[in-house]
């Protein structure tokens, strides 16, 4: 560990994986571990395991969350993701929220300078809109303070991030739809934010190389204020074009619940006549009675290896670090064989 050969923040073996490897004692191996610890080289999480401890220069430091919310959605897995990192670490955590709003974002960058803070994770604000709040990283950057910008980031600084392939993520999921004979396909996604940007083009792309024409008017696109009204509306509009959609891929689970319900109250029953797919895998992906499909989000891992990283910008063992989580497709309930294909394939099968 001295020499850097496990570095901070990386599990060691398990006991039984030490006692097979060095061929030792399980007394002899708990031993050493102990010692270990009580050096405070080691940390040990009940239920995730042992992990090599961040030098003792980062114990004690702040290190600054920002997200655009706290207590909503797959933000808490994500918090506690990093606070678990942080604590091991022995780091303060401080933690505020933008609620997506610009002005919100510039008065946490400016209560933070304020602060001592050794490093910050931030979440973009409207990531796809001109950022006028760019003066506060700069100085960020002047005064030496690590930032990491998380499912984002503002390409005009160059800065750190940890993103999903959120355009990959669009195509997969769109793909699916057509694999399953949907052609008539709409799409929902959020414009004010390079995730919604990135994962209509994902959306575009994959229709596009299937041969099948992009429709303006099944592609609906919202703002941040617009999550609790849009969704429903643009799928009741949708209902009553002739033809109408037979499959749609959501921004997120949040946009997916909208969506049933107005399909709920036109009768539409799902996935027999109209599939969904959706982003993010959060509990509310498996809260109703249909239980959505879609593009899972690493949450409490993305939020672990984030505070990593961070930590890793302060002990000036990484300038910056740049990584992009690949999607994984969950299937469940919400999607199936469009029903003219389903109807074939049942035939085909009697035969």
């Amino acid at each position: 560990m001295k020499r850097g050969v496990i570095t901070p923040g990386s599990q060691l073996p398990s006991e039984n994986m030490l006692v097979e490897q060095f061929k030792i004692s399980r007394h002899t191996v708990r031993k050493a571990l102990r010692d270990l610890e009580l050096e405070g080289l080691i940390v040990r999480e009940q239920g995730r395991g042992t992990f090599c401890a961040y030098p003792a220069t980062a114990k004690g430091q702040t290190i600054a969350v920002v997200t655009t919310y706290i207590s909503e959605y797959i933000f808490p897995a994500v918090i506690r993701g990093i606070e678990e990192v942080l604590s091991a670490a022995g780091c303060l955590l401080l933690l505020a929220s933008t609620g997506n709003a610009k002005s919100k974002e510039a008065t946490c960058l400016e209560n933070l300078l304020q602060q001592k803070i050794a490093g910050l994770i931030i979440e973009p604000t409207q990531s796809a809109r001109e950022n006028g709040n760019l003066a506060y990283y700069r100085e960020l950057d002047k005064r030496g303070i690590p930032y990491l910008m998380l499912h984002a980031y503002y390409p005009e600084l160059d800065p750190a991030y940890i993103i999903m392939d959120d355009e990959k993520g669009g195509y997969l999921a769109t793909q699916q739809l057509i694999a399953l004979g949907h052609r008539r396909i709409a799409g929902i996604f959020k414009t004010d934010d390079q995730q919604g940007v990135k994962r209509r083009a994902g959306y575009l792309k994959a229709l596009q190389e299937h041969g099948i024409e992009p429709l303006p008017e099944l592609i609906g696109s919202y703002e941040t204020e617009e999550l609790y009204s849009f969704p429903y509306q643009f799928t009741r509009q949708l209902l009553r074009q002739n033809p109408a959609p037979t499959g749609m891929v959501c921004y997120n689970d949040q946009v997916a619940l909208f969506v049933l319900e107005a399909l709920r109250e036109e009768g539409v029953k799902v996935p027999d006549e109209f599939s969904l797919i959706s982003f993010d895998d959060s509990s509310l992906a498996v809260a109703a009675e249909i239980k959505l499909s879609g593009i899972k989000h690493p949450k409490t891992t993305m939020g672990r290896q984030a505070a990593r990283l961070i930590l890793d910008m302060v002990e000036n063992k990484t300038l910056k670090p740049r990584l992009v989580y690949q999607p994984e497709l969950i299937l469940r309930t919400s999607c199936a064989l469009r029903k003219s294909e389903k109807t074939t394939a049942e035939k085909k099968d009697l035969a």
